[in-house]
Parts: structure tokens; sequence; C-alpha cells
């Protein structure tokens, strides 16, 4: 009896740190939406937080630059040592187009860093926080000075492309997808930036494009799959890095247009401890401290009865 009261503990325990692992992981995405009215267009920028096993998006808020400017990002990431996000507006955009901003995820306010300089399409940040863009309009890679928002081309230009996504994995190798979903997931090096022919794209439920791309921390390649439409239909969609399948998961708000996914850090457990009133940590300490002291007694008497 002993011994299976024990392991009900363990058990109990594996859950809660499983369930604490999950909520502590979260997919956002953003979409632009761009209306006419009183003859001129404007632009409505909302963020989502997105369900990863069916694709259910949750609205946060409106992205607003400076608490009242609308904007419509179309890259996101997240530094990996610091949690901030990052994003890139859209040309469409009527107040800084084409520029960098900081975006706070709980409420859709943006910060602006200063203009890029060219039309990006997707963002990504290496395991050093180093940030980089895709720029369609000449298939190039480029890296983002995080202070000016400035961009530094990389390798040769090439044609005008579709508007690509960008995703780094945990080891600094970068992919992109410079044709859509009708061309190949290359890999580009991000020192040079010269491609690296990969395998070609099958399986996408819309031949028009990948609009972003990112990777979660267990290494799994999301992209956003779009027609192109005016709205666009979007699906969440995986790619599988080496053969470049592409399995549907569900269905985005139209217009999706980024990616970013991020999973709960020490300075983020560091920052909410800061936050706890003194009572507060006190009674976590209590409750953590009795919740072993018990788990140790049941394993001792599992033991001298085995």
């Amino acid at each position: 009896m002993a011994r299976r009261t024990t392991y009900s503990v363990l058990a109990g325990a594996a859950v809660l740190l499983l369930c604490a692992a999950a909520a502590a992981q979260t997919l956002y995405t953003t979409s632009i939406r761009t209306f006419a009215s009183g003859g001129q267009d404007k632009v409505v920028g909302n963020l989502y937080t997105v369900n990863l096993g069916d694709a259910t998006a949750k609205l946060v808020a409106p992205i607003l630059l400076r608490g009242a400017t609308a904007v419509g990002i179309t890259g996101l990431a997240v530094h990996p040592a610091t949690g901030v996000f990052y994003g890139i507006t859209s040309p469409l955009s009527p107040a800084n187009p084409r520029s960098l901003v900081t975006l706070d995820v709980n409420t859709g306010a943006a910060e602006l860093v200063g203009p890029i300089g060219a039309a990006g399409s997707d963002i990504a940040f290496d395991p050093r926080g180093n940030l980089f863009v895709w720029l369609p309009g000449t298939s190039q890679l480029g890296a983002v000075d995080l202070t000016t928002g400035q961009v530094r081309t990389l390798g040769p230009p090439g044609p005008p492309g579709n508007s690509g996504g960008i995703a780094i994995d945990g080891e600094g190798m970068a992919y992109v997808t410079p044709n859509g979903a009708v061309g190949n997931l290359d890999r580009v090096d991000t020192s040079t930036g010269v491609l690296t022919k990969g395998p070609a794209l099958t399986g996408a439920p819309f031949a028009a494009g990948i609009a972003a791309m990112t990777f979660t921390p267990s290494g799994l390649l999301l992209a956003l799959n779009t027609n192109g439409g005016s709205p666009a239909s979007v699906r969440l969609v995986t790619i599988n890095t080496k053969t470049g399948q592409v399995n549907t998961i569900g269905s985005l708000p139209d217009d999706s247009d980024s990616l970013a996914f991020t999973s709960l850090g020490a300075h983020d457990i560091r920052s909410a401890l800061a936050t706890m009133s003194g009572r507060t940590l006190a009674l976590l300490s209590l409750v953590l401290g009795l919740a072993l002291a018990i788990g140790a007694m049941l394993i001792v008497k599992s033991l001298r009865r085995d």
C-alpha cells in the first residue's frame, strides 16, 4: 500500500511539473488586415495566442504603437536571453512601415525601435541573440541591429521572391522558404548569407506562400501557409526539415502573418518571484516543504517494507 501511495505522490508531482511546463510555453501569432475607410487604407493588427494542438486562436489585444496608432506586424521573434518580443511592421502600415518594434504580448502595446530600411517578411533570433530578417525583394538574409533597427544585408542579392519565412533552430541552423509553399526548405548561412538548396515542400494546403516560421522548444518546425487572398486564409502547419513534408494542424484567423513560440526561462522565474509578496513566498515555501517532507516519509516507509 505504501509503495502505491508513493507512486501516486510521484506521479502527481510529475503531472504538476508537466502542467507547469505546458503553461509556460505559449505560441503567438499576429494578423494584419487592411481596409478602406474614408478614402484611405487603414491597417488593423491583432495579437493572438494559439493552441498548438488544434490551432485554436484567442485574441489577446489589438496592436497599438505608443498606445494609440494601429500597426500590422509581419514578423515576430523573442530574444532567447531577455525574453523581449521584437516585430517588424508591414510595408502597408500607414505609420512607421518597415520598422523594428518591441511588443508587450500581455497588452499588445508596441514601441518603436527604428526603421529597418527594407521590406522584411519574417524574423528570427539565433541562440546567441542575433536577429535576422528575410528580405523577399532581393531574396537575401539581413542582420538586424537591435538598437537602431537598421539591416545589414548578407550575401549576394537575388531575384525577387515570395514572402518567405525564416526560422533558426537551437543549434543555430537557419531555414528559409524563399519561393513559398511550392519551393524548397532551404538552409542559409547566417555568417555569409549563402543559401543551400533543401528538400522540396510537399503537402501544403495552399500553393501561394509560407508567411512565417518558428521552432518550438522541442525542435518542431511550425509555419503559416497562406492562400494569398484578401482576406487570406491561413493554416498552421508543421514542416519536416529532412523531407519537406507539410502537415496541417488547423486554421488560424484570416491574414495571420507571424509566429513566435516562447517558453518560461530562468529570467521569467526570477521576475515572477520578485513580484510576489513576502506572505505569498512564505506560503509557497511552506507548501513545497511539506510536500517534500511527506514524499520523503512515504519513500522511507516503502523502502522499509520492501
